[in-house]
């Protein structure tokens, strides 16, 4: 007999929850964290770490990773180390344990001030900490004022984010976390033609209007997790994942909002391996069209991913996903975590939609990391051998890219290439229903299909505190003609395709888009920021005048990323 979802999904948090072998358990290093530079260049640098190598699944675990920087601070300390961190490397270090202070143990955090009060900011950063051995908590002020200017006719531009992120642990035992902000922005107008026509703010969903061009619409995330065995790490979240290396994901990406998952995590030997089951909202009409609100529909999405170390070097990604109707209820076959999705898919005569991928990376010369994904939506052998003829059901992704640090011996120069090759089509199903999206967004690339992509950014951190990033994009992509499905917006159903043969990238009316942006973020003190950015777009669909776009803005920034819109 089929049961809802969540049911079976706290069932199996009560039996996991409940084993007595279950040992002490963190929360995930926030998506986006400036954390994550600094673990992009000790992966690099220590190329097959045990720790640090398996790099595909994001948000990472916070005490793994905590402890596996604190053994390479120590070696650093000895003089152990097969390589020399820069001292802005080993600045970074410093502050990553003081972040996350309650698994740096016998580590003594670094303080940049006196506390207030002698209560608030004993640690340089947690507002309100408290460190007991049955009960850590820490609580820190979420903020985000940016303000600025765009000349597409928008005027003024603004963010304003208030809000507060909390984390812990029970009993060393059950790590959780809570994300809340109330948040109103006033967009440029090609971030507001999205909206637009999905109905939706880009990586947050649900919004009503604010004063002039503007959104109004709140952030909720958090999560538990617990550690079942020596084995298995356990997260039961409401918030987003990221699958790949690159700056992009064919797989899946934190591009669109927030949805319910449970992530079982199990790491042995040279392996890493990733259970995933999610819920998801389906396509739903407009409520402009009727102005009525109604429950949403929802599906049901499932990921396996493997991950092996098979050299010092080199580690390979096995990736596999299907989109199901959450119409049926969930299929209890899909919660056997060691099987292959397709076989139960074909059993139950589902109408699902499956991708299969492969990924590598591999770390060179303690300097260079060469990353890839291939998906495959669909796989037709004779359409294969024929390329050339541009079958529709030739569903693919590609994604090739390169990082490399100290960039020609500059320290803390880091440089990032990447291409993104997606056909007409991939990411679609027949029914529409089950297309790889999430309230009305992508759930893999922005730019949904039929498109290709070319990428640089650089990163430098010249100073400490001083962070400058700059990004060049460039895409090609085929649009709708005439309101015939191309096969790039991936909300429609591959049948409404006009043929069979002849699609190929850029396929439809082509547009080109470059994309350029400059940002300097200072840390004023620990997490927060000054920051300044400019951005400039170039936007042209063939036979009609170019869409420019320039827009700045300055700002104020507390425990948050930068809110950004690159597409």
């Amino acid at each position: 007999m089929q049961r809802h979802f969540p049911y079976w999904l706290f069932f199996l948090f009560l039996i996991f929850f409940f084993t007595p072998t279950a040992s002490a358990q963190s929360d995930y290093i926030d998506l986006g964290n400036k954390q994550y530079q600094l673990l992009d260049r000790l992966d690099i640098r220590t190329q097959g770490d045990s720790i640090l190598g398996f790099t595909f699944v994001k948000p990472y675990n916070r005490k793994n990773i905590t402890e596996r920087v604190l053994w390479i601070d120590s070696m650093a300390t000895k003089g152990s180390l097969p390589f020399v961190l820069t001292s802005t490397d080993k600045y970074n270090i410093q502050r990553l344990l003081s972040n996350n202070w309650e698994w740096a143990t016998g580590h003594t955090p670094i303080t940049s001030r006196k506390s207030l009060f002698g209560v608030f900011y004993k640690n340089p950063g947690a507002l309100y900490a408290v460190n007991t051995p049955d009960f850590k908590l820490v609580i820190n002020p979420v903020m985000n004022l940016q303000y600025g200017s765009a000349n597409d006719g928008t005027g003024s531009i603004f963010q304003n984010t208030r809000g507060v992120v909390l984390r812990g642990t029970i009993g060393n035992k059950l790590g959780f976390y809570t994300y809340l902000t109330d948040n109103q922005e006033r967009d440029p107008g090609y971030v507001r033609d999205f909206v637009a026509r999905n109905d939706a703010v880009p990586g947050a969903g649900f919004y009503k209007y604010y004063n002039r061009n503007g959104y109004d619409y709140f952030d909720a995330r958090g999560g538990i997790s617990f550690n079942a065995a020596k084995y298995f790490d356990i997260q039961f979240a409401y918030d987003k994942l990221f699958i790949g290396n690159g700056f992009r994901s064919l797989f899946l990406s934190d591009f669109s909002s927030n949805y319910l998952y449970l992530r079982i995590s199990t790491r042995i030997w040279k392996f890493d391996y990733e259970n995933i089951l999610a819920q998801t909202i389906g396509p739903f009409p407009p409520y402009g069209m009727d102005g009525k609100r109604e429950i949403r529909p929802q599906n049901y999405m499932m990921m396996h991913h493997l991950s092996l170390q098979v050299t010092k070097w080199l580690n390979l990604g096995f990736y596999e996903n299907i989109m199901e109707n959450g119409k049926n209820g969930f299929h209890l076959s899909y919660l056997n975590p060691v099987i292959f999705y397709r076989s139960i898919e074909q059993q139950l005569g589902s109408v699902g939609k499956a991708n299969v991928g492969f990924e590598a990376k591999a770390n060179v010369a303690k300097t260079v990391q060469l990353y890839g994904q291939l998906l495959i939506n669909e796989f037709v052998t004779k359409e294969v051998l024929h390329y050339s003829r541009g079958n529709y059901a030739n569903k693919q992704a590609l994604q090739i890219g390169m990082k490399y640090i100290d960039v020609l011996q500059v320290k803390n120069l880091d440089l990032q290439l990447e291409a993104n090759f997606v056909r007409p089509y991939t990411y679609t199903n027949y029914d529409s229903v089950t297309n790889l999206t999430h309230y009305r967004q992508p759930l893999a690339h922005p730019l949904g299909a039929n498109f290709r992509e070319y990428i640089g950014i650089a990163r430098y951190q010249p100073h400490p505190r001083l962070y400058l990033t700059g990004k060049v994009m460039y895409h090609l992509q085929g649009l709708d003609s005439a309101g015939v499905n191309m096969g790039g917006d991936i909300s429609h159903s591959y049948t409404t395709r006009p043929r069979d043969y002849g699609f190929y990238i850029g396929t439809g009316i082509p547009v080109r888009s470059t994309f350029a942006s400059i940002a300097a973020s200072w840390e004023l003190i620990e997490n927060v920021f000054l920051d300044c950015n400019a951005t400039y777009r170039t936007y042209r669909v063939k036979d009609q005048p170019a869409n420019n776009t320039f827009f700045y803005s300055v700002g104020f920034r507390m425990n948050i990323r930068p809110r950004e819109f690159n597409f």
